[in-house]
């Protein structure tokens, strides 16, 4: 065991057996693979639950609006209208079902603001609350009901600055979809993030495979061993060991928190000779994969986080079924992460960074660099989805086996069989 093991090994044993209805034995992953189980979760999940389409702060102003593409559930535009309500529509015309909202091509998202909005084929005019305001040539249309036409509404509410729309006829709530647990999120300071990157990418493999990689701490020596250390053994060494990690399970929805690297000490003089290596830019730029080392003070951080314990605590990862991660860290940062299905072997990956506004050039260097240190380790954990799941579409692994280290993914499966089996019985089937 080396130094960082002895420093944060708890002993605090197995997490898995906490939860005995999960089990301990192997896995299936026939849900990532089988065409028809990925035609009834789009119904069962993604037409049922509550969906993260962005930040209140994309719509800064009354009038505000920006349009999201969901893959295999449609286009969306959301907006604030003249009197500060948020609203979701579906982005077709009552007409004859054109794209709304879109500049030069239909198919890219984009945002701006308007008092109204207009459809390029015809002239069809919506306000911001989707309500048809004018239609040209009306007296040529038969038996018009001009009050029943409409961009269709959809269920749209905020939560500490994030919106979710949901496509159900009668949703819950949101409040109770989310759960005490993630309320507690609302004590987080996220209107201070204001700083924001991101990027996004097709990954060809099934949606849960990309979360899959982000659920466990079990690879980082291996898919990121390189940049831990070039010798695998010591890069092994050089990892927390399991029991200094904290998971939760808490309805559909989850928690693990994960200790990191202390801050570097003050810079004195030079970082030294100029070195084609990670640690070298890190500490030139005092910054690195878990953030800056002179994080931005934001004030007290709440109760919620690292209630685990963790000794030099790095982030907390909050997972809000069914496909967002958003992971708050130590160091005064957060990360959104999204997983869009587009068919059983694709999906859309989005990954959106969120800073304090930085006060000079030193911290918005160092900001920069821990994006480009997360792009860097989120395309690696890509890169073995894409490999699963070529893999697991030959059939020939029948069973697969999870660690304790891996109880999260043991549960997201599980969650994800159930609410499937529960449609499915709904249907009739």
């Amino acid at each position: 065991m080396g130094g960082i093991q002895h420093k944060l090994a708890t002993g605090k044993g197995l997490f898995t057996p906490r939860w005995p209805h999960l089990g301990t034995g192997p896995v299936s992953y026939e849900d990532c693979i089988s065409p028809e189980f990925f035609a009834d979760e789009q119904e069962a999940i993604f037409r049922r639950s509550w969906l993260y389409v962005g930040r209140e702060a994309q719509l800064p102003r009354p009038g505000s609006y920006f349009v999201r593409e969901l893959p295999r559930l449609g286009s969306i535009v959301v907006t604030k209208d003249l009197d500060g309500e948020v609203h979701a529509l579906s982005n077709v015309c009552a007409h004859r079902g054109n794209k709304v909202v879109w500049q030069e091509h239909p198919g890219r998202e984009s945002r701006g603001s308007c008092r109204e909005f207009a459809c390029k084929y015809h002239g069809w005019r919506y306000g911001l609350d989707g309500r048809l305001k004018h239609l040209t040539c009306e007296d040529q249309f038969f038996d018009l009901d001009k009050s029943a036409l409409r961009m269709p509404k959809l269920h749209c509410e905020v939560f500490a600055g994030f919106v979710f729309v949901n496509l159900s006829e009668e949703p819950e709530p949101l409040r109770e979809f989310l759960g005490p647990r993630l309320l507690e999120l609302e004590d987080y300071p996220f209107h201070q993030m204001t700083n924001a990157f991101g990027f996004e990418c097709r990954i060809n493999g099934n949606w849960k495979l990309g979360m899959d990689a982000l659920l466990e701490w079990y690879h980082p020596a291996y898919v990121h061993g390189r940049f831990i250390h070039k010798d695998v053994a010591k890069a092994e060494k050089l990892v927390p060991p399991p029991d200094s990690y904290h998971y939760d399970l808490f309805g559909k929805h989850m928690l693990t928190s994960v200790p990191g690297p202390p801050l570097l000490p003050p810079r004195d003089g030079s970082p030294g000779p100029a070195q084609r290596d990670q640690n070298w830019v890190y500490r030139l730029f005092r910054a690195g994969l878990f953030g800056p080392d002179d994080p931005i003070d934001i004030g007290p951080l709440p109760e919620v986080l690292n209630r685990g314990g963790i000794d030099f605590w790095g982030n907390d990862q909050f997972w809000f079924w069914p496909n967002l991660s958003v992971q708050i860290w130590a160091r005064n940062y957060l990360i959104t992460y999204e997983y869009w299905p587009e068919t059983v072997d694709s999906h859309q990956y989005r990954v959106n960074m969120y800073f304090p506004e930085p006060k000079d050039v030193a911290e918005r260097l160092a900001q920069e660099l821990t994006v480009c240190s997360t792009i860097e380790f989120a395309m690696q954990d890509s890169n073995t989805v894409e490999a699963t799941h070529q893999a697991l579409s030959a059939r020939t692994q029948h069973q697969l086996q999870l660690s304790d280290l891996e109880i999260m993914i043991r549960n997201f499966h599980t969650v994800v069989g159930d609410v499937v089996r529960t449609y499915r019985h709904e249907q009739g089937r």
